[in-house]
């Protein structure tokens, strides 16, 4: 048995290697434990199983080109989530401020290896003449104090009078750190910013 397995492993290290250098959405490491959580030898089902996580990451990107693309209502900001889930782990939403429904909560709890992209549109509000203001400021928290992290996120627009016309200056806010006693690695960046008014953005959240 020993002599048996000895002999396999190399073929099937190859084959997997040779396997995911075509697929780009993941690094090599998170796609070899994405592999392992298949629990399966079987290269059918493997590749299956690459195929449509590599399916949903360019639908996701997709759905966000559509929504960074749209039209926005003058008094609204959009803000934009791409949330890479690298982990076997899911993770419900818990308290937050954005006064969300039963049904929009459960739609963002975040499963095993997911990737999912989240709208939302909050009011834009800045009277002519103003001073600088906070636009929106928000957080959300995904798991508990056993394993989770916190998201905040903002806008707020400073503003400076010249002697012609005003200087608006966006100042997006997006920070993620994790919770819990089980750490959790989280990475965010900002993928995507409007350079006029109302300032909609659009951010990658990994955790891994």
């Amino acid at each position: 048995m020993n002599n048996s397995t000895e002999n396999t492993q190399p073929a099937s290290s190859s084959f997997y290697e040779n396997l995911l250098s075509q697929f780009n959405y993941a690094p090599l490491t998170i796609l070899y434990e994405y592999l392992k959580s298949l629990d399966t030898q079987d290269y059918t089902q493997v590749l299956k199983a690459l195929m449509e996580k590599a399916r949903q990451n360019d639908e996701v990107n997709r759905q966000l080109q559509t929504w960074e693309q749209q039209s926005v209502r003058p008094n609204r900001s959009r803000f934009l989530v791409k949330l890479i889930n690298h982990t076997d782990q899911p993770l419900e939403v818990g308290e937050n401020n954005l006064s969300l429904d039963a049904n929009e909560q459960a739609f963002m709890n975040i499963l095993p290896w997911d990737i999912q992209a989240l709208k939302f549109d909050f009011a834009y509000s800045r009277p002519l003449g103003s001073r600088s203001k906070d636009i929106f400021q928000r957080f959300i928290i995904f798991g508990d104090q056993t394993l989770g992290f916190r998201f905040d996120f903002g806008l707020r627009v400073n503003t400076s009078f010249g002697v012609i016309s005003p200087t608006l200056t966006p100042v997006r806010t997006n920070k993620v750190s994790s919770i819990g006693a089980t750490p959790i690695k989280c990475v965010t960046r900002i993928t995507h910013s409007s350079s006029e008014e109302p300032y909609g953005f659009t951010v990658e959240i990994t955790l891994s």
